[in-house]
This record gives C-alpha cells, sequence and structure tokens, in this order.
C-alpha cells in the first residue's frame, strides 16, 4: 500500500462516460482518522468532463474526517456480516475485513457510477512494486477495431503471459509523462498506455535505470475501453 509522510493513501478515479478518461478527482487517506480531499489539479478538468462533487462531499476545497472510512465509500463493499464473506476475503488474500484495504485490492467499482480506487504509487520504494491495470487509450492506437466499440475485437495477437515494451512516448502532446505500451515484435505495433495515474512515477523509475516489467494478464471483449489487463513490476 502506497504510503506518504505516515498516511496511507488511495486515489479515487472518476471515468468520464463520454470519452472514457480517467481522472484522479480525489484522494483518501488514512492515519489514525480517515481523510477525503479533492485533487485540486485535476478537478477543473473532471468538471469539464461531466464531473459533479459527490453528495456526500459537496465542496471541493473543504477536507473531510471521520474516524471511520466514509459511508459513501464503504457501501460499496461486500457486507461483513455476508455469508461467504470469507470467500471474498480469500479471493483477495486478506485474513480479516478491512474497509480500507478491501477498497485498495477489489478497486470498489459499482455498475451504477464511474468511481474506482486505485493504489497510487507515492513512494520513492526500492522494493519492487507491482500493480495491475487496464491498459489505457486501446480505442486510439492499432489494437481494438474502432468500428466494433464498445466491443472489443483485437487487431494485433496478444496472449496471455506476453512482455511488452516499456516506452517513454516523448512525442505525446498530451502527457509529458506518457508511457507507451508496444507489442515486443518487428512492427513494434502500439498497444496503448500505462494509465496517467502512474505514469509520471513509471518514467521517474525509467530515468532511475529501474526495471520496468508489463506482462498480459487478461482479455475482455465487453468493453473496449478495459479489454487487456496488465500486471506491471518495477524493479
Amino acid at each position: 500500500m502506497s504510503k506518504f509522510e505516515g498516511r496511507d493513501y488511495l486515489y479515487v478515479v472518476w471515468k468520464s462516460p463520454d470519452n472514457g478518461a480517467r481522472i484522479v478527482i480525489g484522494k483518501l487517506s488514512k492515519n489514525g482518522c480517515y481523510e477525503f480531499i479533492y485533487n485540486e489539479k485535476e478537478i477543473s478538468r473532471a468538471c469539464k468532463n461531466g464531473f459533479e462533487p459527490l453528495v456526500a462531499f459537496p465542496e471541493f476545497s473543504k477536507e473531510y474526517k471521520n474516524d471511520e472510512v466514509f459511508p459513501t465509500f464503504s457501501s460499496r463493499l461486500p457486507d461483513k456480516r455476508r455469508k461467504d464473506i470469507q470467500k471474498i476475503l480469500q479471493k483477495y488474500e486478506m485474513d480479516n475485513y478491512d474497509s480500507f484495504e478491501l477498497l485498495r485490492k477489489s478497486g470498489g467499482k459499482l455498475p451504477t457510477d464511474t468511481l474506482e480506487f486505485i493504489d497510487p504509487i507515492l513512494s520513492d520504494d526500492v522494493h519492487s512494486i507491482v500493480r495491475e491495470f487496464y491498459i489505457a487509450g486501446t480505442r486510439y492506437r492499432d489494437l481494438c477495431d474502432s468500428e466494433t466499440y464498445p466491443e472489443c475485437i483485437l487487431k494485433i495477437d496478444l496472449v496471455e503471459g506476453e512482455a511488452l515494451i516499456v516506452v517513454h512516448d516523448i512525442d505525446n502532446q498530451f502527457d509529458e509523462n506518457a508511457i507507451l505500451l508496444l507489442k515486443n515484435s518487428d512492427k513494434r505495433e502500439k498497444i496503448g498506455y500505462i494509465p496517467a495515474y502512474f505514469s509520471e512515477a513509471v518514467l521517474k523509475a525509467l530515468k532511475s535505470d529501474r526495471k520496468v516489467t508489463c506482462v498480459v494478464k487478461e482479455f475482455s471483449r465487453e468493453n473496449c475501453q478495459e479489454c487487456v489487463k496488465v500486471k506491471m513490476v518495477i524493479h
């Protein structure tokens, strides 16, 4: 779990229903008590894409505190009184019910909205850092057939366990930290990008001569914005 200045953090990410952009709209943290604040750097961009303040947190400039995980977030998790709760915890390799940890491991996604909880990369950890994510920008690269959107039909052959090439996209006009993923072939086909909320940390790792590996983990044809999941390790 990411820790900064003694606090554990999760990013609260909102996905625009119009263009699929994932924007970090806030940060949930804990150290004794729980705190939620909006992300000042990104909230204006989110609003331009249709985001509105969360009902439980109506003021963008306010810092919200609570002794427990805020109900608006914990309500996204399975009830600890469920008969099958031990199976759920086992799925996420957890021994005990911990709302914050379960949000981190499950992502806290619901079919009724577009929020997700992401474990960020905040510290200069010298140990291996492991994250899993869906490749971003696949619809606009060579990977997917745009004519079948939102269903995903891959135009490039990929297999589970396949290693991808990780490079800094120095020509990207929208994000100076953009990290591009390529197929390891003679053509070097462009697969997509590492999500923007990880790109700055990954670029820093690359510039520090740390090894960054990305391996295809699984596929889904149902949603072109979440069609290829990757496991990334920063060694």
